[in-house]
């Protein structure tokens, strides 16, 4: 009797138990990484990962995970009930865990163009068919990341130059969001 109850309780125990630790580490539990797909990968962890954060997360039926080495930040943003798998999204094995092959975009924005460049060629080589959008630290980057595989490249600093220029000229910065969108090439 002593042991079928040890061995029920184990059972019972083992998932909050996991993901306790899965939390405290930073780290996804098994159960949420099973439940990804058609998804959005954000890979990295920088400047514009929490607006990237806010935007997905107001976008109902959107599932998404963080994959980021910075132990830190996915403390942060597991506290907060950000799915994070903590490791190198340069690395296969973590994307493979996320289950790259079944996202349905990855976006890769740190601060760190080779970094990024590293992530973006690791993500095509294991789903050739998804789309890879990157906001480039440095505007003489842009090309390198599109050779690496990244579909579209985004230079925020161009396009914020773009958006103060046109407000500073009148535009309201709703209007003059949507007109940068429709006639600026983001590019660079």
């Amino acid at each position: 009797n002593v042991a079928a109850f040890a061995v029920a309780l184990g059972v019972l125990l083992t998932p909050a138990i996991e993901a306790q630790l899965s939390k405290a580490l930073g780290k996804m539990t098994d159960r949420q990484i099973d439940l990804l797909d058609d998804h959005v990968l954000v890979l990295g962890y920088g400047d514009l990962t929490e607006p990237i954060l806010e935007e997905l997360a107001v976008r109902d039926g959107v599932e998404y995970a963080v994959v980021t080495p910075d132990e830190t930040a996915a403390k942060r943003l597991t506290d907060r009930d950000v799915p994070v798998y903590t490791a190198d999204p340069s690395d296969v094995e973590p994307l493979e865990r996320v289950h790259i092959e079944g996202a349905r975009a990855v976006v890769v924005a740190t601060n760190d163009d080779a970094r990024d460049a590293l992530a973006i060629l690791t993500a095509r080589q294991l789903n050739p068919d998804v789309r890879i959008v990157a906001a480039v630290t440095q505007r003489e980057n842009v090309n390198k990341l599109r050779r690496a595989g990244a579909d579209q490249v985004i230079s925020p600093t161009t396009l914020g130059g773009h958006i103060l220029i046109d407000c500073a000229f009148g535009a309201d910065s709703a209007d003059a969001t949507e007109g940068i969108l429709d006639d600026v090439d983001l590019d660079g």
